[in-house]
């Protein structure tokens, strides 16, 4: 059983009034294709119904949303489009949000009908858009997916507890991943697990327009605002460990404890303003036209059981990530490299596990 769970808005004021998309989707329409018989016509709306729903918000608002142009035909007043990106912005802050209640739900309710669970594949993990997509593409071969999306610490957990047959992780390149993986190794066994690869990515400090800077010292040197991660999420981690590299304690950063569960709400937040930077990803960054700082790259992997590698569903898993179709979705994602997509890689071979035997080296900070 799948189940969707969607965003719906409703205006609080004397009366309670719910926010027609299609007002949004007539925006929309008008942004890309600059005249509203082009937003009626892709928003399936008859022209006089289109106007009469321009009209009746614009009223309820007491702002122009809609000015037609002589000769250009009809462009977003700065209140259409403050509508307009708040609606999106808030939609994708809430995006990992509902997919998580939508997997809690599909559990909920398949335990209540007592629903054959053989055939459905469970993983728990962080959020990315590597483990999403491949999500849809297993999807659409038939496959019931039971997605939840967590940090990688809380993935990791619950995949040692047997709650999931499948986890997701980030790992760091470098020495920052030798020592996550100190926190990672006890949650798996070497003989029972393997790991695939999902995607490579970049990781780094987002900022507004105009901001620079050069590592988590500029951000407690400038005072800026931060947004951060939740406990146990990746990046989170990797910037735990950046403080300690730089010798700060969680009190220098302004914003610490604001927190967010994915990389698109931290980067929303700063584009609108109410953050001056984060730590997240380039692709995050870029999708809302915020400058991206590199600090290094990290692996994202998925943990299963050598034994399910050869059994249905899982095994389809391996063949999506390898595919073409899967790097052609990922292809156009800035800073997400999917060449080893579907690689399978031993525990004892990852890299950071040989650099395990060795002594610890001193904690520095990574040279991006």
């Amino acid at each position: 059983m799948n189940i969707e769970l969607h965003l719906a808005w409703t205006l609080v004021g004397k009366h309670r009034e719910p926010l027609n998309p299609e007002l949004v989707q007539l925006l929309d329409g008008i942004a890309t294709g600059g005249n509203l018989r082009y937003a009626a016509k892709a928003a399936r709306l008859s022209y006089r119904h289109a106007w009469g729903v321009l009209k009746y918000w614009e009223q309820y608002f007491g702002h122009t949303l809609v000015a037609l142009v002589r000769g250009r035909g009809a462009v977003l007043t700065s209140a259409g489009e403050t509508l307009r990106e708040t609606w999106h912005k808030t939609n994708e802050r809430a995006t990992a949000a509902l997919e998580d209640a939508a997997a809690f739900a599909r559990r909920g309710l398949d335990a209540l009908t007592r629903q054959q669970e053989e055939g459905a594949l469970s993983i728990v993990a962080s959020h990315g858009l590597g483990v999403t997509t491949l999500a849809e593409l297993l999807r659409n071969e038939g496959v019931d997916v039971d997605l939840q999306l967590l940090g990688s610490e809380q993935s990791l957990e619950r995949y040692a507890a047997g709650a999931c047959r499948v986890a997701g992780f980030h790992l760091p390149e470098g020495t920052l991943g030798t020592r996550l993986w100190r926190r990672f190794q006890p949650r798996l066994e070497a003989k029972r697990d393997v790991l695939l690869q999902v995607e490579t990515r970049e990781l780094g400090f987002m900022t507004k327009q105009g901001v620079t800077v050069n590592g988590v010292r500029d951000i407690a040197k400038q005072r800026l605002r931060f947004v951060n991660r939740q406990p146990g999420a990746g990046s989170r981690l990797v910037f735990d460990l950046l403080l300690a590299d730089a010798g700060l304690k969680p009190a220098a950063i302004a914003g610490y404890h604001n927190e967010e569960y994915t990389h698109q709400a931290v980067a929303a937040i700063v584009a609108a303003g109410e953050a001056d930077a984060a730590f997240g990803t380039r692709a995050a960054a870029e999708r809302f036209g915020l400058q991206f700082h590199r600090e290094l790259s990290e692996k994202y992997l998925l943990a299963l059981t050598r034994e399910d590698l050869h059994r249905k569903p899982y095994a389809l898993v391996q063949r999506l990530l390898g595919s073409q179709t899967y790097k052609r979705a990922l292809a156009a994602v800035p800073g997400c490299d999917t060449r080893a997509s579907g690689k399978l890689i031993e525990l004892k071979q990852l890299p950071t596990i040989a650099k395990l035997a060795k002594p610890a080296p001193r904690a520095r900070k990574d040279t991006p």
